[in-house]
């Protein structure tokens, strides 16, 4: 395990090489998501290293964190690097399949970095463990789909801002979405050398924040 600096957003992260390093994926949605300074609560699904939800507690300070990854070596990391970045009192860390183990729902904002690639020929000979960072179902989508219909049958006043990519999804696949009732709105887009990345905002229930 290395420990790694990250000057720009003044964190310092103990990174093992089975967690998902953060990429420019990760800092594409730290640098616009758009939360309100009154936040009080946040849900961050596959955490990872942390950096997301350790950056967003140094910088809303009267909200509170919960943070979850379905590796145990990667929420044993995270409660590591809160300690190591003064937040520790901020963020609380389970290790659970996106939102599963929770049955009350109460976030004003969730943020999820999902495994996004299709499975193909490729992504099926990975290990399980990095099948799991990165590939999202056959097409890539899959496991958001999922949690979108999760959070719409369970009614709670939230928003969601989450990755897709070009990949596997384009714009589209919005008409889809937005049949199911959801109202989503594309908030940047990021060009790189061989995709695109889509950061969208879902809103659910009655939340306008």
């Amino acid at each position: 395990m290395v420990r790694y600096n990250f000057p720009e957003y003044k964190l310092e992260l103990d990174i093992p090489e089975e967690v998902y390093f953060p990429a420019e994926d990760t800092f594409f949605l730290i640098r616009n998501l758009h939360l309100n300074e009154n936040i009080k609560s946040v849900y961050e699904i596959g955490g990872g290293s942390g950096i997301i939800s350790i950056f967003l507690a140094k910088n809303f300070e009267k909200a509170s964190f919960l943070v979850s990854d379905i590796s145990l070596t990667a929420t044993k990391m995270i409660q590591s690097n809160c300690k190591l970045n003064e937040v520790d009192s901020q963020i609380d860390v389970i290790c659970m399949d996106k939102l599963n183990a929770i049955r009350y729902l109460s976030p004003d904002v969730i943020i999820w970095n999902p495994p996004y690639l299709p499975e193909d020929t490729e992504t099926k000979k990975l290990p399980i463990a990095d099948k799991l960072m990165l590939t999202g179902g056959k097409r890539g989508y899959e496991e958001i789909y999922d949690l979108i219909i999760y959070l719409q049958s369970s009614k709670v006043n939230t928003s969601l801002y989450t990755i897709f990519s070009s990949i596997a999804w384009d714009e589209d696949n919005f008409e889809e979405i937005s049949e199911k009732g959801v109202h989503l709105e594309i908030i940047k887009e990021l060009k790189l050398f061989f995709e695109k990345l889509y950061l969208v905002r879902f809103d659910f229930g009655e939340y306008d924040g």
